[in-house]
């Protein structure tokens, strides 16, 4: 697909366009070709080393592409909580970078084994009725804990799998400022209560605790997990499977909103030392714009699109039932916060911290969300 789209690029925009795979270590060899000043003209950029290349001036700021009138693509296209990370850590004015597509956390479920437990009216029939809040949340896991089976995983300690289950719940996460402040937010705080309500009860598992080759996505296959939260990233193996499936956006306290979640993305920016920045900011623009995200994600992939009007792509053939819901989760939902994005030390250390005390289990939730928000905000 990336070839094909090459060839059209290179016809459309009257110059060569090479598509360069990279095989391993792909920030280690961008790192390498960008010292070497040997880095292509556009490339890709992952969420934890965006605010390290802008800080070190590697980035073309694209504001005034964007604002110029004949750019292929404009802001207001994109979903406006998918590209605030490719702004500078620091809050200062610019855009280095726009998301290529996304991969918004839904909550995928096995109607099979909802209905062997009794759940009478499935998480996406409940959504539609306005019925899909806490409560029926917890009356799914304890049935499903009753059959024996696993209800639910949280998947790791990374801030996309459990960030969502505040923020559902109608949690504030950050000010303003962009500090974080899920420890004091009441809201919050319920969420967290309630999430460790579950872990306690059985009804929702840790991976982190299961045996060695065990996860999400193994127990889901096998018919061994009712329920996951993960992006649309797992249709191609769920579309194999003998059960059926569907999905729903997470749960809130209203029964019927879609709320804000966390959405997966990477960003396509261009090399502030490109000989050909006119070229490369063409190309960025119909890469990233409708057409060009039709041409890439339709016919079976397994991304959602980033802008907006492409609604058919997540429907295709109908599967999963609900699929719309995709494009409805990835317009409410954010990216990585800039707090985490911004500081390589809390990328690597967040996930660390989480994971260890999940599976010590002796955190309250108050203990809990302090000492992930002291990282978060800079402190010990």
């Amino acid at each position: 697909m990336f070839r094909r789209f090459s060839e059209k690029m290179t016809e459309k925009l009257g110059v060569k366009v090479t598509y360069q795979q990279v095989v391993g270590d792909y920030l280690s060899k961008l790192l390498s070709q960008l010292s070497a000043g040997a880095a292509p003209d556009a490339f890709y950029v992952g969420d934890i080393y965006m605010a390290k290349l802008i800080e070190t001036k590697q980035l073309l700021d694209l504001t005034d592409y964007l604002d110029s009138g004949h750019a292929a693509v404009k802001l207001d296209d994109f979903h406006e909580g998918l590209y605030q990370w490719c702004r500078p850590a620091d809050g200062s004015p610019g855009l280095y970078g726009l998301p290529v597509d996304c991969s918004p956390l839904v909550f995928w479920f096995n109607k099979d084994l909802l209905a062997e437990a009794g759940v009478s009216t499935d998480p996406a029939a409940q959504f539609e009725a306005g019925t899909w809040t806490q409560d029926a949340l917890t009356d799914l896991l304890d049935k499903i804990r009753a059959t024996k089976k696993k209800g639910l995983l949280i998947g790791s300690g990374n801030w996309f799998d459990w960030f969502g289950w505040m923020s559902t719940f109608g949690g504030t996460l950050f000010d303003d400022s962009g500090k974080a402040v899920f420890d004091t937010d009441p809201k919050s705080q319920d969420a967290l209560a309630w999430l460790f309500e579950q872990l306690k009860s059985g009804n929702i598992a840790y991976s982190g605790t299961l045996p060695q080759g065990q996860s999400g996505d193994v127990l889901l296959y096998a018919g061994q997990l009712a329920c996951v939260t993960n992006s649309r990233v797992i249709l191609p193996n769920v579309k194999k499977l003998k059960f059926g499936f569907d999905i729903a956006p997470l749960p809130s306290l209203s029964g019927k909103d879609v709320m804000p979640v966390p959405v997966n993305t990477a960003a396509l920016s261009v090399n502030a030392k490109s000989k050909n920045q006119a070229k490369a900011l063409e190309f960025l623009g119909n890469y990233l714009n409708a057409e060009g995200q039709r041409f890439r994600l339709s016919g079976g992939g397994n991304a959602v699109p980033s802008v907006k009007g492409l609604d058919d792509i997540v429907t295709e053939g109908n599967v999963p039932a609900h699929g719309s819901l995709f494009n409805d989760v990835a317009a409410k939902g954010y990216a990585v916060p800039s707090a985490i994005a911004g500081s390589v030390k809390v990328a690597n250390e967040l996930p660390l911290l989480v994971d260890k005390m999940l599976k010590a289990g002796n955190e309250t939730p108050k203990s809990f969300s302090g000492k992930v928000v002291r990282l978060i905000n800079g402190g010990a």
